[in-house]
């Protein structure tokens, strides 16, 4: 990866996302309900395959009825999969939910852990989801690969990979701490408005003249 050009990509990007109305920007300035490291890990578990404006009022149901383990586990299954309907995958979602706030009662006094690998010991947290809770909830340095980070990555031909985990091992090996911080949010907005799977904007794209796409 040519180090020096991403990063020039990247800053620009940093300035440019502020005048973007992207879901991943607007929405995370009106959540509507209390950011704690339990909300931001369950808002997080919600959030896989459904669009953020769902995600986002369904999380402000649920932790309308429980923000807290101790609340959490009084609901059931059913109380669960019903307010967090249409959020996709809304039943498996509310197994798990249950099942993760109950080791964190037993194992962790009710705490998220703050470590990638306690967090990921856990069942039903993988990589994604840890990286994304340690960097909102405990500001550590990580980044979360996630489909729009891995797709455009590759579409610019920093890096040439087919999954989204080989993607994370590269960013983080080459990426200090500092560089990591706040880059999920850039790229995730970035491909939301403008870089789009489907009817890209590359005529209005402000690197288009740093990246060469290949797609």
């Amino acid at each position: 990866m040519d180090k020096k050009r991403f990063l020039q990509v990247v800053n620009i990007l940093k300035k440019e996302c502020k005048n973007w109305d992207a879901p991943a920007i607007r929405l995370s300035r009106h959540y509507g309900y209390k950011r704690t490291p339990y909300t931001i890990l369950i808002s997080t578990l919600l959030s896989f395959r459904t669009k953020d404006e769902v995600t986002v009022e369904a999380a402000h149901r649920l932790f309308k009825l429980a923000d807290t383990p101790k609340k959490m586990i009084f609901l059931s299954k059913e109380d669960i999969a019903k307010v967090i309907y249409p959020v996709g995958f809304y039943n498996q979602k509310a197994k798990n939910i249950l099942n993760i706030t109950k080791i964190l009662l037993q194992k962790y006094d009710g705490i998220v852990p703050d470590s990638l690998e306690e967090l990921t010991s856990i069942k039903g947290i993988g990589p994604k989801t840890a990286k994304i809770v340690l960097e909102n909830a405990y500001k550590k340095p990580y980044i979360a690969v996630d489909t729009h980070v891995h797709r455009i990555l590759n579409l610019w031909g920093f890096i040439h990979t087919k999954r989204a985990e080989e993607t994370d091992k590269i960013v983080e090996k080459l990426l200090n701490d500092e560089e990591k911080i706040g880059l999920n949010r850039v790229l995730v907005s970035f491909g939301q408005i403008i870089c789009k799977p489907i009817g890209p904007k590359c005529e209005i794209c402000p690197v288009k003249d740093l990246v060469e796409c290949n797609g």
